[in-house]
């Protein structure tokens, strides 16, 4: 736990801002047992992001980590924040939605040649080996006007 841009809490200091007659109550075992609670934990995943949405900001955290709640904690968070809730439905919606257009856009991607794309000047290159229609298309490439034509020829070749 930390108090804005201050270092994390200490027992001590908890117990600095008490009364103190009730600080004095408080045994060693009590006051370790304070500092664990107050003592931020590390999880090994940890990664926070503050998205621009239009004219606002919205936030995401995604922590992760071995399981150390009991079963009565989560039952309680699990009653307190359900999942299932109208807002996450929707975010989860449009992940799974961006994640499959990602993919879709990665095999379109993979299916276009590449060659065509980045060497529009490529002319076809006539192939005198093949001289009937079945065997030129059967190696990929195009009939056209009584040739076989090679689209993904590199004029530089």
């Amino acid at each position: 736990m930390k108090l804005s841009n201050s270092a994390p809490i200490s027992s001590d200091s908890v117990l600095a801002r008490m009364a103190p007659e009730i600080a004095a109550t408080f045994s060693p075992a009590q006051v370790r047992a304070l500092q664990v609670a107050l003592t931020p934990r590390r999880h090994p995943v940890n990664i926070r992001l503050s998205l621009p949405l239009g004219i606002t900001r919205i936030y995401l955290v995604l922590l992760a980590g071995t399981e150390v709640r009991s079963a009565t904690r989560r039952r309680q968070d699990a009653a307190q924040h359900p999942l299932w809730t109208p807002t996450n439905m929707l975010v989860m919606a449009g992940t799974m939605g961006l994640g499959i257009l990602a993919l879709l856009a990665m095999v379109q991607i993979t299916s276009v040649d590449l060659a065509a794309v980045f060497n529009p000047k490529a002319a076809p290159a006539g192939i005198p080996f093949k001289a009937d229609r079945s065997s030129c298309e059967e190696s990929g490439r195009t009939w056209r006007e009584g040739n076989c034509l090679d689209f993904g020829h590199d004029p530089t070749f």
